[in-house]
């Protein structure tokens, strides 16, 4: 179980509200030490904090995106002994293939990488095509983490398609007898 983590501020990034976490949940969340954390998003700028420490002492934050995103480079690191300074250019395409998806939207989906060059996000169902060999990594086993780690009660399968109409109770029956009705919020009998 992935305790819950003390939320930052949502500030405003681009055009819509985030929830951010702060370093220290970070490293709950991704299994790095202080050090490597440091290490990958201060001094090699691997995958940079969405809002970095403003000053010595103060602690950068982090999206889900983000987080997302060193999970899977400690996956790569540790697993399959990818040297990250190598393949910067490959994490900023993930980061690029994430930061226009939705949470939910990932349920199901893995992120293939394609000799270490190149990278895409697969869907549910969806095989793998390419000639050449492919690193394939699921993603639901780290949204489940990520839901639990940034509040998220239960993971999203599906939104809802239309909006809640209300509705409300009269004494009178559609037919115009009396009883008990039921009317819609916009005034229509029913």
């Amino acid at each position: 179980m992935v305790p819950k983590l003390g939320l930052g501020t949502a500030p405003k990034l681009g055009s819509c509200n985030v929830r951010l976490i702060k370093s220290r949940d970070v490293l709950t969340l991704t299994g790095l030490s202080a050090d490597q954390l440091r290490e990958w998003t201060v001094r090699r700028r691997l995958i940079q904090p969405d809002v970095p420490a403003a000053r010595q002492g103060q602690q950068a934050q982090f999206g889900w995106q983000t987080v997302l995103l060193l999970r899977l480079a400690v996956v790569m690191r540790t697993r399959f002994h990818v040297e990250l300074q190598v393949h910067r250019a490959l994490l900023e395409r993930a980061r690029q293939l994430l930061a226009n998806r939705s949470f939910p939207s990932l349920w199901g989906t893995r992120l293939a990488i394609f000799g270490l060059e190149d990278c895409a996000l697969i869907g549910p169902g969806e095989a793998v095509l390419s000639d050449s060999d492919a690193i394939v990594l699921h993603l639901n086993a780290h949204l489940e983490a990520l839901s639990h780690g940034f509040g998220v009660v239960e993971p999203i399968a599906q939104l809802p398609l239309f909006p809640a109409v209300g509705i409300r109770r009269s004494e009178f029956r559609a037919d115009g007898k009396a009883g008990l009705g039921t009317r819609v919020a916009e005034g229509a009998a029913q």
